[in-house]
């Protein structure tokens, strides 16, 4: 298994987040402020913490989803998990320094974390992402060609490539049944608005990719870029 470093920081609020306020974890916790030297004192919390994260089970989302995609852990040195200022800023990624093998990085927030089940539907989501850029045959390119006309094309036909990812991602896990009914009116709707000249043929363009099982960066860029002006 690959090794995973969490932030202390992000640990310990994911602890607090997870309601640890109980008696035990005070009586832990409260003699520690007593420690006289700054540094003891803070290694003390941060050991602290670490055994009531993993009490709590705050550690099994992330070591669930990973085991489920083993090229992963095949293909990244260690993961390195920090805390997310919010919501929108949650993400999973690669830090690419070649010649060494990548970084997974993993952007949570301590709500998010505190959460197992809601982090590991989240988890499963990025890290298949991930999966496929990590895949070959995908082809993934971290760009999208310029259109020449102006950053804000570009962002619209970016955006547009984003939900259709997106959208290919969360039909190959609901065929896993690793994702929500839920999610595929979710992703419906966000493919009705960024891709609105479609009118009455969105649904039949949507699950062409939704349902499919191998699809390719180029594919997805291709769509996207069709009809973007």
């Amino acid at each position: 298994m690959i090794s995973i470093d969490y932030e202390p920081a992000l640990v310990e609020a994911a602890v607090l987040a997870a309601r640890a306020d109980g008696r035990s974890f005070h009586d832990e916790r409260d003699p520690l402020y007593g420690i006289v030297d700054a540094e003891a004192r803070e290694s003390a919390f941060v050991a602290l913490h670490g055994r009531w994260f993993q009490r709590l089970g705050l550690d099994r989302s992330l070591t669930e989803a990973l085991a489920e995609r083993p090229e992963i852990a095949a293909a990244c040195a260690r993961c390195v998990v920090g805390r997310a200022g919010a919501a929108p800023a949650e993400a999973a990624d690669l830090l690419v320094a070649p010649p060494a093998r990548p970084t997974l990085l993993v952007r949570l927030t301590p709500a998010r974390l505190a959460v197992p089940k809601q982090a590991l539907a989240f988890l499963h989501h990025e890290l298949l992402h991930v999966a496929d850029m990590l895949d070959p045959d995908f082809g993934y390119e971290p760009r999208l060609p310029p259109t020449g006309d102006g950053r804000l094309l570009d962002d619209r036909r970016a955006e547009r490539y984003r939900v259709l990812w997106d959208a290919y991602v969360d039909g190959r896990l609901m065929a896993a049944s690793r994702a929500l009914p839920a999610v595929r009116a979710e992703r419906l709707h966000e493919f009705s608005r960024a891709y609105p000249e479609l009118g009455d043929r969105v649904e039949a363009a949507f699950e062409r990719f939704f349902a499919a099982r191998r699809c390719t960066h180029a594919e997805l860029v291709a769509f996207a870029c069709a009809s973007a002006r």
